[in-house]
């Protein structure tokens, strides 16, 4: 016999109304039939959801199963900023954007949670600055933001590793008071990175599906959007393709900043790659500036070290690669093939979480605030990783 959740009604539309959550994304996700919604969402109706029903409904939404017996005067839902779009896609494309609305909620909360654990364990809340820019030149924006962020670029050259660098980006904007946060549940072609600006911790929000180095260019094409005080969503990055002139700007800043064109310039002369470039000469000078080989090249035709054919060619070539890898991780999960790659889980919790969270967490687990578990509840790990994150963060202010 099916048990029924004696759910309060009122609180899915209403948390959907504030979360701007369709329908229709409901039914996909969660497999229920549509109909049923329809009546669960009709608070004149007697139709309730079994307690399976209600709990897939509550994951969806992202919100603790016991909120759907609350009040909705009791619910605290972040209401969505106006946030411009300025995404490009194809014509052809519909989108829902319900779950990148729930991503946004979910950063919102998360920055929400840092500022009320500040004042209550009387941390400081650095205030947000940013340089001060005066042209409409990219190179004197990326100049600027170097210098004000105390971004450098032999640290660069040494970061081990493209997460090293993005972890040493992420720092230095949180360390000038921006609130850097990953989200989930959003492909990347959707959104890859979003910005609201606030006088105190602005956003920037980073896919977390994305790689580390296209999360750096994500992080400081947003932080442009951040530092000219406009909220944003965005998906095309690397490259011009985008017919909106805000965009183009960012990722013009963001390219200049993360492949300096004198830095370029001297890797090329000094390692003596030879024009047309090879497949490998471009991934090494990727790692070198721990960025993705779609920036070099993007890199390379901006300084003009190859044509737009040739810049086309390459693309082509990059993105087979990538589609191939993809279709090879596609077919070994079919077959159920395990990936050899091990998993950090304390480390991946660390990647997507804001430092000032990270921090404030370890903080509160020092003066036994928290515990492993709560640690662990917020992180959305299980309990046996939570140490692997408590190491880590512990090494960040020696």
């Amino acid at each position: 016999m099916a048990v029924y959740a004696l759910i309060n009604k009122e609180v899915i539309p209403y948390i959907c109304d504030k979360k701007k959550v369709t329908k229709e994304f409901i039914c996909e996700k969660t497999k229920l039939n549509r109909n049923n919604i329809d009546k669960w969402f009709d608070v004149s109706e007697r139709s309730l959801p079994t307690i399976l029903q209600a709990k897939k409904i509550a994951k969806c939404l992202r919100i603790p199963f016991a909120g759907l017996y609350m009040n909705t005067d009791d619910i605290d839902v972040k209401s969505i900023p106006r946030i411009v779009n300025n995404r490009t896609f194809d014509g052809s494309l519909s989108v829902d954007d319900s779950g990148f609305n729930l991503a946004v909620c979910d950063v919102l909360q998360e920055r929400a949670f840092l500022i009320e654990e500040c004042l209550e364990l009387e941390l400081p809340i650095v205030p947000f600055s940013a340089p001060t820019c005066n042209s409409n030149d990219p190179v004197d924006w990326a100049n600027s933001i170097r210098s004000h962020y105390s971004i450098d670029i032999d640290d660069q050259f040494r970061c081990q590793s493209s997460r090293k660098f993005y972890l040493y980006l992420r720092g230095k904007l949180e360390d000038r008071g921006a609130f850097v946060q990953c989200f989930t549940g959003v492909p990347i072609e959707i959104v890859r990175g979003f910005s609201v600006y606030e006088t105190t911790l602005p956003i920037i929000g980073i896919n977390d599906e994305d790689r580390p180095p296209a999360k750096s260019f994500s992080l400081i094409h947003e932080l442009v959007h951040i530092i000219k005080r406009e909220s944003s969503a965005c998906n095309v990055m690397y490259n011009a393709k985008s017919t909106r002139s805000e965009e183009v700007f960012c990722n013009a800043v963001a390219g200049e900043l993360l492949v300096p064109e004198e830095a370029l310039s001297v890797v090329i002369s000094t390692e003596k790659y030879k024009h047309p470039y090879k497949i490998e000469n471009i991934e090494i000078i990727a790692s070198k500036f721990s960025v993705s080989k779609e920036v070099i090249i993007r890199r390379l035709l901006d300084c003009k070290y190859i044509n737009d054919m040739e810049y086309a060619a390459y693309s082509e070539q990059f993105r087979k690669i990538i589609e191939q890898e993809r279709e090879e991780q596609r077919i070994a999960r079919k077959e159920g093939m395990k990936s050899n790659v091990y998993k950090n889980v304390g480390r991946e919790a660390i990647d997507r979480t804001s430092p000032g969270v990270c921090k404030t967490l370890y903080y509160g687990y020092t003066e036994d605030i928290y515990s492993k578990r709560d640690i662990a509840h917020h992180l959305g790990i299980a309990q046996k990783h939570v140490d692997k994150f408590l190491l880590e963060v512990s090494k960040w202010n020696r």
